[in-house]
């Protein structure tokens, strides 16, 4: 039965109850045909009420529109392992794969109905050099037992950069209206040179500067330099070991 409906709305259907009845857990049945985990559960009280042949009835064109089950599950896929930033890429996607044109706002209105949302992406920080992270422990070990003899302070200083004025996002909003989001003033940007005390984190020496550079970095060692004893540092990421006197 699953051969004979391969290229027909119910496929997709038949597959589920398949899988299910082979014992293939829910969430892998989902993963593996692009559904997500609420339809499977629906096939399945869809086929226990209404019986094997008219579960197998094809979807309604009026509601699903030009796409069979199968292509349904073939676009699911598609969305997402592709990043797609408008529906013309998927659009031209579906083209060329199913022979179907969808128009922009046809194609929008079918990626809600299968559970997609128009939103900002997650930044996800780039994988760590873990060469890079070994070498510097093994710098920071000695460094760190030195300071808790308390013959020496080790800090860790870097810059950073606060942008102190407000930004707006996307939110979801009534159609038509704007939502107002109230804006402070002030400078845009503040920028910092610090360090903080590994083995005291409240113990924290600043430079506010407008550029960090080599004259912003001289006065912050000088301000340390006022604390007269024995010090490490680790400044962007990289360790620098210095002693007064």
């Amino acid at each position: 039965m699953q051969k004979q409906r391969r290229d027909e709305a119910g496929y997709v259907k038949v597959t589920v109850l398949l899988l299910l009845d082979k014992g293939r857990p829910v969430a892998s049945i989902a993963e593996d045909l692009g559904l997500d985990e609420g339809t499977v559960y629906r096939y399945v009280q869809l086929y226990h009420l209404q019986g094997l042949a008219t579960y197998l009835t094809a979807e309604q064109a009026r509601y699903w529109g030009l796409l069979t089950s199968a292509q349904l599950a073939h676009l699911c896929q598609e969305v997402n392992r592709t990043l797609y930033v408008d529906c013309k890429g998927i659009q031209a996607w579906l083209l060329e794969t199913c022979r179907v044109h969808y128009s922009v706002s046809g194609l929008t209105d079918l990626l809600h109905r299968l559970g997609f949302c128009y939103k900002l992406t997650t930044a996800l920080p780039c994988e760590a050099n873990a060469a890079a992270q070994s070498t510097f422990l093994a710098n920071l070990t000695p460094l760190l037992a030195e300071a808790a003899t308390g013959e020496a302070v080790l800090y860790y200083a870097d810059a950073a950069h606060p942008t102190h004025n407000t930004r707006c996002t996307r939110a979801w909003c009534a159609t038509g209206q704007q939502r107002a989001l109230l804006t402070v003033s002030g400078r845009e940007r503040v920028n910092l040179n610090a360090a903080l005390n590994a083995h005291a984190p409240t113990q924290v020496h600043l430079d506010e500067t407008g550029r960090v550079d080599a004259q912003s970095t001289r006065r912050l060692y000088e301000k340390l330099e006022s604390i007269k004893k024995c010090g490490s540092m680790g400044l962007g990421g990289h360790l620098h070991r210095f002693c007064w006197h």
